[in-house]
């Protein structure tokens, strides 16, 4: 897809509520099917999460999936060196009429350059009570969090478009 004719949309980020608490823009760029990737700039200034820093500049690549309950954001500097992978447990996207809605559900993975991952805000999922009030909520977004971990590990799509394979392998091509 030349650059021309991609499509512009809006992204908007859900709260694990349903809150609407982001809102930007990003350019539509081809993506294996059941997934819509976007690319688009960070503008918020410098956000640390984990071990990764945003910064205003930064180019992200995201991928959204239709069916997959994880979406992945791969950070790059504005000069284009990887930083790392950003990924959220969250619910399928929805793509309606130029925008593409997506719901953050507690826990986010972060793998940075070097492959080192972390995971980020279980106990933010602890303490809010799901467990308790919907164990089967619950238990889906630990299960998501592991195929997350697992696709990521296995660099099945969409980790396997960036970067070059080393940055996960150790340093070996």
């Amino acid at each position: 897809m030349q650059e021309a004719h991609a499509q512009r949309l809006t992204i908007v980020k859900l709260d694990p509520v349903g809150r609407a608490v982001a809102r930007y823009s990003g350019l539509r760029v081809p993506a294996s099917p059941g997934w819509i990737a976007v690319t688009a700039e960070w503008t918020s200034g410098p956000v640390a999460s984990g071990p990764l820093q945003f910064e205003s500049g930064d180019r992200l690549f995201e991928y959204f999936s239709v069916f997959e309950l994880f979406n992945a954001f791969a950070l790059y500097t504005a000069d284009g060196c990887f930083k790392g992978w950003y990924a959220n447990v969250s619910c399928p996207a929805l793509f309606v009429e130029g925008e593409l809605w997506w719901r953050d559900l507690y826990i986010d993975v972060i793998a940075d350059a070097a492959g080192n991952i972390t995971v980020l805000d279980e106990e933010e999922l602890e303490a809010s009570g799901l467990k308790e009030r919907d164990p089967e909520g619950y238990a889906c977004i630990i299960a998501a969090r592991d195929r997350l971990l697992a696709a990521l590990a296995t660099r099945t799509y969409p980790f396997d478009r960036h970067p070059s394979p080393r940055a996960f392998s150790g340093g070996a091509e």
